[in-house]
């Protein structure tokens, strides 16, 4: 790699690792989501489910949540509801990736391996980001798209948390950059793309996002390649759901009725449920930044966000293939969303931030070449 090429990763990974350091020394912020993860990790190391969900949900781990619960009815409560842990684990019984990675590190790491693998991905995606950007734009370019994107709000409210979401977005990223790396330089990055895709499908419910944006590349560029890669992609994604099968009808009753347990999953009920939740999600969206410290500047990078997936769109007929990739991932992104239908702080719409970031480096490739058409006509008059 060029000089240049090493000081912009070089200087994008420093500013991953002073984003996730702090987090790393403070005390981890359990979420039932984490408390699910961990018993999946004690699973790992050999404990029995039961044991494992007894040994998590009535230790010190889960007692902040219970006190925050205990004013409510037993209805109304989740981590002090037994009936609600065993119901909503199912939801997150296909995601092992990073049980798995944090079972590896837990004799080093104990109760924080779960938080500090989580870390180590939150860490990579500017450097991520900046490698898929490198497909299509210049260094200075791809580099401060990056960096814009990773200061993106959302993902501040995720870092101090043990998730899955930092891997999915990494291994988001990385599946696309493989994409474009078996268009260019042949199938023999089949094998690379099957393992990328397999391993988002047991870590988040992503996989949509890369197929849609294969799909898109596969059609526009006519592409036997392509086509074969979409194919591959498809049946990689499918271990994880017919394994740890959860009926789509359960999943979205559940969301709609904020998390509890549902009582009607029918899809009567859920049709008539789904376009108030699904206005809900797009107006607490839109709220988010009045309930950050810094509701102007978020907004205006919000509004930046969305400028630049517009720029994206409307792009025009000679889009290069990174740009087609990162359309058909916003369509995946915008599916993916709807199928979910609920809010969670924007944490669920961090599948756009590789679209974004495309539509980022659009505006600023066109802001520069503007800048430089202006030095031009001011020299020349």
């Amino acid at each position: 790699m060029r000089r240049k090429e090493l000081i912009c990763l070089g200087l994008l990974l420093l500013l991953g690792l002073l984003f996730a350091l702090p987090h790393a020394f403070s005390a981890v912020q359990w979420t039932p989501d984490g408390l699910f993860y961990e018993v999946q990790k004690r699973q790992v190391q050999g404990m029995s489910r039961d044991a494992a969900m007894e040994s998590v949900f009535e230790s010190d781990l889960a007692e902040p949540l219970k006190q925050e619960e205990r004013d409510q009815p037993m209805r109304l409560r989740g981590v002090d509801n037994p009936r609600w842990v065993e119901y909503s684990s199912r939801f997150y019984e296909r995601r092992w990736t990073v049980p798995v990675m944090a079972a590896l590190i837990a004799p080093i790491a104990g109760t924080r391996s779960l938080e500090l693998v989580s870390l180590f991905a939150f860490a990579l995606l500017p450097a991520l980001l900046y490698l898929l950007l490198r497909r299509r734009f210049a260094p200075e370019v791809a580099a401060a798209s990056s960096a814009f994107c990773a200061l993106l709000p959302p993902l501040f409210v995720l870092a101090p948390h043990p998730s899955t979401d930092s891997w999915g977005l990494a291994l988001l990223i990385v599946g696309l950059i493989v994409a474009l790396k078996a268009r260019d330089g042949g199938l023999r990055w089949l094998p690379v793309w099957v393992l990328v895709v397999l391993m988002l499908s047991f870590t988040r419910d992503a996989t949509l996002v890369l197929l849609t944006a294969t799909a898109l590349l596969a059609f526009r560029e006519r592409s036997r390649r392509m086509a074969v890669l979409l194919g591959s992609g498809v049946l990689a994604s499918l271990p994880a759901p017919l394994i740890f099968s959860v009926p789509v009808r359960d999943s979205l009753a559940y969301a709609l009725n904020d998390f509890r347990v549902p009582p009607d999953t029918t899809w009567g009920a859920i049709i008539g449920e789904y376009p108030s939740g699904l206005l809900s999600v797009v107006r607490s969206d839109i709220a988010f930044p009045l309930h950050t410290g810094v509701p102007v500047l978020v907004f205006a990078m919000g509004a930046i966000a969305i400028a630049g997936l517009i720029a994206l769109l409307v792009s025009g007929t000679r889009r290069q293939p990174l740009e087609t990739l990162a359309i058909g991932s916003a369509i995946g992104a915008a599916l993916t969303v709807a199928l979910a239908v609920n809010y969670t702080a924007l944490r669920l719409e961090l599948v756009f931030v590789p679209s974004v970031a495309v539509g980022v480096a659009l505006l600023a490739e066109r802001l520069l070449a503007y800048r430089r058409e202006r030095i031009s006509l001011t020299a020349a008059g």
